[in-house]
């Protein structure tokens, strides 16, 4: 399993990430300083390296103003993170097992017209990475009320 994540490039804004601290703020909440988004896959199956680096580049993400990272799902607790990152509070959403995701099914069918055509499962989550001293409850406040609808999706606070 490979997990590919999208991250603006130095020098382009993270729009996203800028309304999301815009939101938190008409919360009445000043305890988050920067809110930065990333777009996630998780892809599974019969897939290498190379495959999950070719969907990452030439599918997923945006060449000019966007870069990514691509890691085996099993390399996710090694020390590859982005060290400015260590200090941000982590939260992910995804849809809940059961619930359709459109854009998972426009990613499986864009990777087999890239023709990589093997059997594969996508997961597609959101990311937001967190900036300032924040508490636990506050986080949660912001999960429920902001990135997630707890209907039909789940969040990790990270």
């Amino acid at each position: 399993m490979f997990e590919i994540e999208i991250f603006k490039k130095k020098g382009f804004k993270n729009s996203h990430g800028e309304h999301v601290l815009s939101d938190i703020f008409e919360l009445a909440i000043k305890d988050v300083t920067k809110v930065e988004y990333s777009p996630l896959y998780l892809i599974d199956g019969d897939i290498n390296l190379s495959e999950a680096k070719m969907t990452a580049v030439e599918l997923l993400s945006d060449k000019i103003t966007e870069s990514c990272t691509v890691r085996r799902y099993s390399d996710l607790n090694s020390k590859t993170v982005n060290l400015q990152m260590l200090s941000a509070s982590v939260i992910e959403v995804c849809y809940k097992k059961g619930v359709t995701d459109t854009v998972v099914e426009s990613v499986m069918k864009a990777v087999k017209d890239l023709g990589i055509d093997k059997d594969i499962k996508v997961k597609a989550a959101r990311k937001y990475y967190l900036y300032g001293t924040i508490s636990k409850t506050v986080l949660n406040i912001i999960a429920t009320k902001l990135l997630a609808n707890t209907l039909v999706q789940e969040y990790k606070i990270k």
